[in-house]
Order: structure tokens, then sequence, then C-alpha cells
């Protein structure tokens, strides 16, 4: 943005411009993490530490910023020059966005004499909706946590409650949590909740570590914490407040909540401020949620499974930048992979159906034999897709716009989503008695699609009834007029006729005047009805010459498009026109209101509609997304939480992995057997494919459980309650939280958190500390998960003794990555070249090949070499020749070696003090000779009881 387009802060001296600055920095003092900004009218001005954010963030120059004239004794006080930058509202826009949904930030908007008039959080948008001007409204949720917590039993009762602002929903729940707070956890990602509200609880030394570890968890899942007093947890008139927001119904559904959950929603209801507002009067609905209904994912599991595109700032879920059909973009992510959704409101369901897969088999098959119909019907989806689907509006948005200012052009766009109805309706009917499906197929299709149209259709056509006996739609079409049929008022059409007659005068003049120049009415002489002037005439500035030769016509303003002009007649007319169209706007203004009102009352029915059709849209989306994959994706066979545990997958791909560019995937085989085969420690080279392995295999599951087709040869699938994760190594030191205390947090929360049915991924534990350290962790807790839980586990590794568990426990099995290194000429396996197969075999690779991926990345040759002159040394360590065979060492081995080495040193010592040689260096070259071949042979003699000592045996001689 250029600096002539900038505004400047403008004052109209310079003791004014102080004062102001004087009062701005009296402010009571803000976190870092709020953005005040001063509200100029036709622009905004941010001043401070918060003007250097801006011109970083948004204008990525400092140059932006500009000096403020503050008094000396303040210029003192701030230590620094003090800047402000202005910013247009445009780009005000995009800031509010960054601020409130990427970072996190709270606003503040102040007026001119410095008065807070505005103000949000990432949960509370409600004020500053309308200069957000989002894309795609995605649901704002925002939740207030009432913690109770049970010294004596060892757990936390949260009593919950959430407020969807965007969807006008409330909910209550107790979630009952252990140490790690997991299904808090759960709970934040399912609902995609933007801000928590909590009791401020520091000064209590009892729960403020308790309270420093929620806070942790809710900053994990992408929310903001927001402390309160905790005598804001009230529940005092909450039913009260409650029944004036959701209606009658609900007086017989509260005595089931708790006091701590409807004291967390009295906090909230007293934070958004709804019983002040009363647009938001009877409304909102009482929902339910339940944890178990879908599968608990933790945030480690939303990065690990790549289900949204991640940034630094937004870790979870598109947020603001939600876009359709999914093109045009790198495909990094499952969400960016499977949305080819057509509507925003399809968009949001993608979003919501990702952080919310089903658990119940019933309900995930009916998705998947929509998604086959969907397949087979070509012709139909592509209609849906191309015709239909994308010219449908985004209801929530329009009845938004309607509750805060609406006007007819937003009455029309819903009369406009009404008719495309039963044009959908007709396509669906038409296509299902055309089709030879079954009777259960075409009996779902109904159910799901039709029947629900059909249903919500038939009361909205009152109000297209009243939409085309009230509105002009003629002019609508004709002309992009939005105006009432004159018809229904005398008073309005009368002024109508005088409008229409004023205009047809407008055009003669415009007419007359292109002859009289000498120009084509059509593109060179243009008739506008300017904001300032109202109607006039335009020319270019190089026509605009013409005009100096005919006094009659007057210069009104210069442009960079050309030079607005007039005549006096036409001035009159513009003149009476703008004064006829303000009585007409006013009489109808009335009239307006009246049928926006009226179309409000439908909110309900249209909400039912769009949820319908977006149901609609993402099954499409899926059919599209199984059909047109690399290879088309296959149904799975689902076994639900209480059958036969068996996962089997023939031919597995990471679906995002595959579509990269230059990518030839190989695809692999997966059997989990629950008892038998549940359990699978993977080893092999480093980049050869066990971290996609273990990925691929929760990406499918989830896939399935949402109702997506997967890519396979051929899926049967065990529903999974979750699928919990430990991979990457990623530290958090600006929190004080090293790579292994976050990787022990997460290790700490898989086993609080799983039960027999959950899925549990774990990549390279144990590295963040020492190799012994991290192999006993490693194996203690692979050890507990296989012998104690039970359930699915894949456990990538390059701690290569870990394989010894599968002669420990029957439910373990070996699989390697594997790797085909070149022979060199003598016949070993001793050349540098490795070629990496990426495939997944039953067996144990011995070689992490870590030094030949430093060869990959071209280190030094002679950092390499003394690399592997190290790695075998340390090799021989552990290791002994046997004829031919070479065999481990265990540590157990190597443990009781020391001490049985140790036992013989201690009794060769005590023998050369017998014989009286009590300093043994004073020995001659030939004694000492003598004494270590005796020692020599006390070793060969033990050697056959202790491999170790049969290892130092064959060194030694």
């Amino acid at each position: 943005m250029s600096s002539a387009a900038r505004p400047e802060l403008k004052f109209s001296d310079i003791s004014e411009e102080r004062r102001f600055y004087k009062r701005y920095l009296g402010l009571s003092e803000k976190p870092s993490t709020t953005l005040r900004a001063i509200d100029k009218g036709d622009y905004y001005t941010v001043i401070g530490h918060d003007a250097i954010f801006v011109a970083d963030s948004i204008y990525h120059t400092q140059s932006v910023l500009k000096d403020c004239k503050v008094e000396p004794a303040t210029a003192r006080q701030t230590n620094e020059p003090l800047k402000y930058v202005t910013i247009l509202p445009q780009v005000f826009s995009t800031l509010l966005k960054t601020c409130l949904l990427e970072l996190g930030y709270k606003i503040e908007i102040y007026d001119k004499a410095c008065t807070l008039s505005k103000s949000a959080s990432p949960g509370n948008i409600e004020q500053i909706q309308d200069l957000m001007n989002l894309a795609v409204d995605s649901s704002i949720v925002i939740a207030g946590l009432k913690l109770q917590f049970n010294t004596q039993e060892g757990h936390c009762v949260i009593g919950v409650a959430f407020i969807d602002t965007s969807n006008y929903k409330i909910g209550m729940l107790d979630i009952i949590d252990n140490e790690v707070y997991s299904n808090l956890e759960s709970f934040l990602i399912q609902l995609d909740v933007r801000e928590c509200l909590l009791p401020d609880v520091s000064k209590s030394e009892n729960i403020s570590s308790e309270l420093k570890k929620i806070v942790g968890v809710i900053e994990r899942c992408g929310c903001v914490p927001t402390l309160i007093k905790s005598s804001d947890f009230s529940d005092k008139d909450v039913e009260l407040d409650l029944a004036n927001l959701v209606g009658d119904e609900l007086s017989l559904s509260l005595p089931r909540y708790s006091k701590s959950a409807l004291s967390s929603c009295g906090a909230l209801l007293n934070y958004l401020q709804l019983l002040s507002e009363q647009d938001q009067v009877g409304k909102y609905e009482l929902i339910q949620h339940s944890l178990q209904e879908f599968m608990k994912l933790d945030a480690s599991a939303i990065k690990a499974l790549n289900l949204f595109p991640q940034t630094a700032n937004q870790p979870f879920g598109p947020a603001a930048g939600i876009s359709l059909g999914g093109a045009g973009t790198k495909i990094s992510s499952l969400f960016q992979l499977l949305n080819h959704c057509k509507t925003n409101a399809g968009v949001r369901l993608l979003n919501e159906w990702l952080k919310q897969p089903l658990t119940d088999v019933e309900q995930i098959e009916k998705r998947h034999i929509l998604v086959d119909y969907l397949i087979d019907q070509l012709e139909l989806r592509q209609i849906l897709q191309a015709d239909h689907l994308p010219s449908v509006l985004d209801v929530r948005r329009i009845t938004k716009k309607l509750n805060r200012n609406g006007n007819l052009e937003d009455v029309l766009k819903i009369y406009q989503f009404g008719k495309k109805i039963p044009e959908i309706v007709e396509l669906l009917s038409s296509f299902l008695d055309d089709d030879q499906s079954d009777s259960e197929v075409k009996s779902l299709v109904k159910s799901t699609w039709l029947e629900p149209l059909i249903s919500h259709t038939e009361p909205l056509n009152k109000l297209l009834e009243m939409v085309e006996t009230t509105v002009d739609l003629d002019a609508c079409e004709q002309h992009n007029e939005f105006m009432i049929k004159v018809e229904l008022n005398e008073g309005l059409a009368k002024i109508r006729d005088q409008l229409d007659f004023l205009k047809d005068e407008i055009n003669s003049i415009h007419l007359e005047t292109a002859e009289d120049l000498g120009f084509d009415p059509e593109k060179k002489l243009k008739l506008e009805n300017h904001h300032i002037h109202g109607w006039c005439m335009r020319l270019t500035r190089n026509d605009a010459r013409e005009l100096r030769k005919h006094k009659e016509y007057l210069e009104l303003s210069t442009v960079k498009a050309g030079i607005y002009f007039s005549t006096k007649k036409l001035k009159e007319i513009a003149n009476e026109t703008a004064v006829l169209q303000k009585e007409y706007d006013k009489q109808q203004s009335a009239l307006v209101r009246e049928i926006v009102s009226i179309t409000l009352t439908y909110s309900p029915v249209l909400e039912k509609l769009s949820l319908v059709l977006a149901n609609l849209d993402v099954l499409c989306s899926f059919a599209h997304a199984s059909s047109y994959a690399p290879i088309p994706y296959v149904r799975p066979k689902m076994h639900g939480l209480e059958s036969a545990r068996t996962t089997r997958l023939v031919a597995s791909r990471h679906p995002v992995l595959e579509v990269q560019d230059d990518v030839t995937f190989i695809a692999n085989d997966v059997n989990l057997e629950s008892g038998s085969n549940d359990f699978l420690i993977i080893t092999g080279p480093n980049m050869g494919g066990k971290s996609t392995y273990i990925r691929q295999i929760g990406v499918i599951s989830l896939m399935a459980q949402i109702g997506c087709f997967v890519p396979c040869e051929e899926a049967e699938i065990a529903v999974v309650d979750a699928v919990l994760c430990r991979v990457g190594a990623g530290d958090s030191q600006l929190k004080g939280v090293s790579t292994f205390m976050v990787e022990m947090l997460e290790t700490a929360s898989i086993l609080k958190n799983a039960t027999k049915n959950s899925l549990i991924i774990v990549d390279e534990l144990g590295r963040g500390t020492s190799t012994y350290d991290g192999f006993g962790l490693a194996w203690a807790i692979a050890e507990h998960i296989a012998s104690k839980i039970g359930c699915f586990a894949l456990f990538a590794t390059h701690f290569h003794e870990l394989t010894a568990l599968a002669d420990k426990l029957p439910n373990v099995n070996n699989m390697q990555v594997v790797a085909h290194l070149e022979k060199d000429q003598n016949g070993s396996n001793e050349s540098d070249d490795i070629t990496l197969l990426y495939k997944v075999e039953p067996g144990i690779s011995d070689q992490s090949f870590g030094i030949y991926v430093a060869e990959v990345v071209q280190f030094p040759q002679k950092i390499v070499k003394m690399a592997k002159r190290k790695a075998n040394e340390l090799d021989e360590l552990k290791n002994y020749d046997h004829g031919s065979k070479k065999a481990k060492l265990s540590m157990e081995e190597l443990n009781e070696g020391n001490q049985r080495l140790k036992k013989l040193l201690k009794e060769w010592i005590n023998q050369l003090r017998e014989q009286g040689l009590h300093d043994p260096t004073k020995l001659s070259e030939e004694d000492s000779q003598i004494q270590i071949q005796n020692l020599l042979q006390s070793l060969a003699g033990e050697s056959s009881k202790d491999k170790f000592l049969e290892y130092i045996s064959d060194t030694l001689v």
C-alpha cells in the first residue's frame, strides 16, 4: 500500500494532538496479546508497540510508522519515541482476522475520546463481526470451565458449558478427567473451541498448579484461556436466562445439569452479554454433546495425521481461511485432499466431521452407502457439483446479515435459495426413479436427503409467495434494483411514477448531449448516478476537450476515470430525483423491515435445509475424492467396538503423500488382530518409511470413520474410540518445556486415555534422554501397552533391542522397512550403496543406516569415515564372533559379564599378593607376561559360562 493511499492522523492543532495522546497513554495497562485501535471514522489508528506489530505483520515494513507529537514529560515516560500507524478499513479487516482467528489476540476499539466502544476476543466476535468481512464464517465456539478437584479419588470433575454464537447453540456437560486432562483435550478439539473462560484461582496454592496444567492443555489445542473472577461462575438465575434465550421447551431439561455446568453457563452469558441484545432472545437451541459419540483425538494426533494445513499460529483447522473446492494450492493435509465442497456450509461440515469421526458403526456404514451411491451415479454427482451446489448461498451468513441490518437484497438471496431446493429435489427424485439400486440404498437416500428437503421446503413456500407478492422481482432482474412492488402502497406508486418520468427525462438529456458532442452514448458518453453529484455524465480526459467548446455544460469534478459534468436542466432533475428517492426509501423502509422480520422467522427451517445440503455436498466431495484418486479408493468393511477386533488393509497408501508431484507411492499391507497381532514394532533405516507407514494407518482409520472410502485395494477396519499419537520431537522452549518433557507428557496422556479399543501411534520414543534411559522407558511403555492395555499399537523405533519383546509377549510382532544394501567385490554387505525399498515386511532390521543418510546429504567424507569407525567400535562392544555367526549381547549379558570380570580381576590381584607381590608394577617383563598368561587362562576357563567373557578372551588372545 503506497504512503499516498494511507490517511494521515489529523488534528486541528498540536495541543489537541498532545491531549489525545495523553488520554491514550492514561488508559489502563494491557497485556501484550491485546491490540488497541482508535476509530477515526474513515480509518483506524494504532499506537505504540501495537503500531510496530501492525507495521511488521501486516505492512511488512516500518516505513509506514509516524512519530506522535506528545508533551516532553510524556515522551520521557515512554522511554522511546512513540509511533503510530493509520489503517484503512479493508486492511483493518485483515488485521482483525489475523489477530483474532490466527494469533488468538483480543481487540479493543476506542473512539476519538479514548472511550472503549467495541471489544472482541477469539470466542466473542459479535461486536466487530461487521468489520471482519469473513469469507466463510467458521463456527465460533466459546466454553466455560468450572473446576472441582477430588484429591481423595485423584480425579477432577469439570463443569462445562459452551456456546456456539454462529449457530445459536448452547450445551452443558460434566467431564470427569484424569491428571493429564485428556478428556478436556478431546472436548476442545471435537468442538473446535476458540476461547475458554476459567476461574482465576492462581492465588490458591493447592489449585494453581492444576490451573497451570489446564491452561497448557488449552493452549496446546490452539485455544485461548481467559481468566475471570471466580465470583462470575454462579448458577444464580441461569435457568431463567436460558429460558429467555432458548424458549419454553427448556423447562423439563434443566434438572439433569450439574451446578458446576450451570455456573459455567452463567459465566459465559455474563461474558458474552447475550441477554442485553433483544435480537438474541428465543433464537438459541439447547443441544447435547457426548465425548463417547466421537473418536477421541489429541492435539498430537491432529498434527501427526496432517488433518489440516498447519501454520505456526493456527495449529488446528482452517479458521477463516477456508476455501471452496480445494484446488489451486499444494495439498498438504487431509482437509485439502477431501475438500471438493461447493458450498460454504459443506466446507464447515467437513471441518467438523474431521474433528468428530463417528464410533457408531451403523452411522458410519450409512455414510459409506451414500458415498457408494454417489460414486455409481456419476452423472448425478457431476450435475450437483457443477450446476446446483455452487449456486446454493450461505444461509448462515445471510440470516446473520438480516439480523444486523437486513435489506431486500438479502431477502431475495433467501428467496433464490428457496427456489433452488425444488430443483435439487426433482433431480434426486428423477435419478432415484431410474436407478436400479436395492431398496436399502433408495430408502437411505430418501431418508437422508429427499424427505428432509421436501418436508422443510413446504413451510418455506409461504415465504416464497410473500416475496413474490411484495418484492418487484422484475426490477431486480432487469435493473438490479431492490424495491417493494408499488401496487402495495398508493403513496409509493405515486412517487414511483414521478421517478420513472424523471428517469425518462434524464435519458433524453443523455441522448441529446451525445448527439450534440458527437459521442456514442453507449461506449463514450457515460450516464452515472454519482454518490455526490447524483445523476450526471462522464467523459474521459481526452474526450472532455469537446466540453470547452460548449458553454452550457458544467464541469463537476475531475478524477482518474475522467471528468463528470452536467447541464443546468439535468442538475435540477438530479436534485429532484434525489429528494423523491429519499422519500421513496423512507416510505419503503417500514415495509422492508416487516418483510425482513417475517423472513427471519423462517431461520430454523432455512438452517435445517442448509445442513441437509451440506451433508449432500460433503458426501459428494468424498465420492469425488475417492473416484479421482491416483488409484480409486475402496469401501471398507467395518467392525464395531464390541465385535472382533481386526484391521486388515491390502496395499494401503498414504492418501496425502500419494498425490504429491513426482511421488510413486509404495503400497503396504497391514494386519492387526486383537490378542495375537495387535502390537507392531517397526524397525528400519532412516527415511525408509516407518513414520509414513504408522501414520497412514491412523489416517485410513479416521477416513473410514468420517464416512469416506479409503486408499487400499481391500480394507477391513475395526472402529477405534481414539487415535493417540506420540510423534516428532517438538519442544516448547519458549514455555520452558524440553523435548523430552513434551514426549513424556504426551506419552503419559496416552497411557491414561487409551482403552482396548484405541489406536496408539508412537514414533521414536525415548530419543530425548540417554540411550539407556530412553531404551528402558521405551521397553517399559511398550510392554505396558502390549500386556495391560491390549489395544492396536504401532511402535516405530531405532532401539533394535526392543524387538526382543516379541519373544516375551505373544501379541507383539516385529516388522521391518526393507532396504537393499549393495555387496562389495568381496561379497560382504559393507558397500556404501543403499537402496530404500519403502516396503514393510515381517522381520527385524539390524541396522539404522543413519550414516548413509549423512552421506546422502553430502556430509564431509572425513566426518562420515570417523562416524563409521566409531560406530564399528561401539558395535564390537555388543557383539562377539563365534565361528561364522555374529550375535548380539543383550544388556543383561553385558552387565553380568562386567560383574564376573571384576570378580576375576580381584581374585587375580589377591593371588599376586599371596605370592608376596604387593606391587605388581615392580615385576620384570618376563614375570609380568607369566602372570598375564595365568589371567588369560582364568578367562578362558570361565568363558564357557559367559558370552561377554568369551568375547573378551577371544579379543585379547
